[in-house]
């Protein structure tokens, strides 16, 4: 369900900036939208290169759908994560394949320091639920290490 939903309002979300050719300072050189057509990745790295990603995307995503998948019945809140993941790229998958670029619109600068680019929210489903899968398998093995030490004494 969370897959259709992330899916749905993404692509919708670019839709609407697409056809408004959005920019709106939100918080002055802070947070801002400001629409974007990246034909490349990262940072608007190897710009032009497309297909390029798109086809590495697509690898990945089958790559990632297979272990989800087979993942799916060990912990729930891993596979809700996985889905975001999976949707986030599949999303950034179809603005490859049929816009030609995937549309980017948040830009976000931090005191200053840290500039993120502009992204969108297929980018920051998919780095926020890696981050999170990270941290549940951490959190895996620490308790399990804390058992096999329990176990032993």
């Amino acid at each position: 369900m969370w897959f259709w939903i992330i899916l749905a309002v993404d692509q919708l979300v670019k839709f609407m900036i697409e056809k408004t050719d959005a920019y709106v300072p939100i918080i002055k050189d802070v947070f801002n939208i400001e629409y974007v057509q990246n034909t490349g990745g990262i940072y608007g790295m190897m710009q032009g290169k497309n297909s390029l990603f798109a086809a590495i995307s697509i690898v990945i995503l089958v790559m990632i759908l297979f272990y989800a998948y087979k993942d799916r019945e060990k912990s729930k809140a891993k596979f809700i994560l996985w889905q975001c993941v999976i949707a986030g790229g599949l999303s950034n998958v179809l603005d490859r394949v049929f816009r030609g670029y995937v549309v980017d619109f948040i830009q976000l600068k931090l005191f200053s320091i840290f500039d993120f680019g502009i992204f969108n929210l297929s980018d920051a489903c998919i780095v926020l639920g890696v981050i999170a899968i990270i941290l549940l398998e951490l959190k895996e093995i620490v308790n399990e290490s804390n058992r096999s030490k329990s176990d032993g004494k």
